[in-house]
């Protein structure tokens, strides 16, 4: 931020993601990566899609003095006051007793409106939450809305936020929301022989014993061989990944090998597999059991977003979840949506020990979780959150 610090000291800690339905539809959206040092204002205005991992559009975002225990917002431009006081109300409360100031960045092509957001925002966040910057911006251009300071981001400035997160192996940000969607969008799905022979495996595996202990250490094998390569999987284990985790065992063994070092790998891996998923079920007459009475979709969408809302980015976990079909019923998507509308960090997920079942292994590890149960709880809402969440 705008402060003077050791600029070897971009880098420190990991934070997390918050989406809040607000009024009318708009979005709210808590974000945060490894701790960075911006300078000055431009140095802000470039790091801001690498926060988000798109470039905001017609959308308020809140910068703090210091990232990392404190997150990044966004949140749809509010079309009125009502909507922005309820907007800078869910903003107050989620950097209450953070002690850091922020910045309020309008990205908006009326000057009008930018001021009137960030004017009704500050009047809720002060004096708890110093805002020790309103600033509108329009395309490369910002312009201080409480100063007479303006300025252009340049191409070194955009080149250093490029640089700087590319050594955290973050992902280049989306041009706009609708590329960040497309790429959650349905493609070629694997072939449909390949999705009977997988599912015909899949119910073997699915009822325990031998079978199923070899496929929970071939979905270990194939998905840390993935993630450690970046590397896409062929047609006959993607339908086969597909396949397994339609039935809760094996989903969740795939679930809990998630970690927090890993999510963004997991994310790209399972995100490649939602393109790839069939829409509807592989016809029952052509495996040994049906597959579970949803879209295969759900519980591929629910892994993905899953592994975005663990590496800190309810954005695309957002996006995940979008690809579950409407009116379905899935138990583990209505977990992740939870988790980000109450604005729950990542960090408090712990992988939760096995209980004893047909499979119970007593010196098997914690990883071994999906043998024989569900994982049924979310992980905890941050400290002062609450567990209903703010509210709404």
């Amino acid at each position: 931020m705008p402060q003077q610090q050791v600029p070897g000291d971009r880098r420190r800690a990991h934070a997390w993601l918050w989406e809040v339905t607000v009024p009318s539809d708009a979005k709210e959206s808590i974000v945060s990566q490894e701790n960075l040092v911006l300078h000055n204002m431009s140095e802000v205005v470039a790091a801001v899609p690498h926060f988000l991992g798109v470039h905001p559009q017609d959308s308020l975002v809140v910068v703090p003095e210091v990232t990392g225990g404190a997150p990044v917002a966004r949140v749809n431009l509010p079309p009125g006051v009502t909507q922005t006081v309820a907007v800078a109300e869910g903003l107050a409360r989620a950097y209450a007793g953070a002690g850091v100031g922020v910045v309020l960045l309008a990205y908006t092509d009326q000057p009008d409106l930018a001021r009137e957001v960030c004017d009704t925002v500050r009047e809720r966040l002060e004096p708890k939450i110093p805002v020790i910057g309103s600033v509108a911006v329009d395309g490369d251009g910002w312009v201080r809305l409480d100063g007479p300071h303006r300025g252009q981001v340049t191409q070194s400035d955009r080149d250093l936020m490029t640089a700087e997160f590319l050594l955290l192996e973050r992902p280049t940000p989306f041009a706009t929301p609708r590329q960040l969607r497309q790429a959650y969008a349905p493609g070629p799905p694997v072939p449909d022989e390949l999705m009977v022979l997988a599912g015909e495996r899949a119910a073997a595996a699915a009822r325990g014993g031998r079978l199923g202990e070899v496929e929970r250490e071939w979905i270990t094998t194939t998905l840390g061989h993935a993630a450690a390569g970046h590397t896409a999987v062929a047609d006959a284990d993607a339908a086969r990944l597909i396949a397994d985790v339609q039935h809760t065992p094996l989903r969740d063994h795939a679930w809990a090998s998630m970690e927090r070092s890993t999510a963004p790998r997991h994310a790209e891996l399972w995100r490649d597999l939602l393109t790839r998923c069939p829409e509807n079920p592989t016809s029952p007459e052509s495996t040994v059991a049906p597959v579970a009475p949803v879209a295969p979709v759900a519980p591929v969408a629910s892994l993905t977003a899953f592994a975005h809302w663990l590496d800190g980015d309810a954005v695309k976990a957002r996006a995940a979840l979008d690809r579950v079909p409407p009116g379905s019923v899935y138990q583990m998507a209505r977990l992740i949506d939870v988790a980000l509308e109450l604005g729950m960090d990542p960090r408090t997920w712990t992988v939760p020990d096995d209980r004893e079942g047909p499979d119970h292994d007593p010196s098997a590890s914690s990883k071994s979780v999906g043998q024989s149960h569900a994982i049924h709880e979310p992980p905890k809402a941050p400290p002062g959150r609450g567990p209903a969440g703010p509210p709404r």
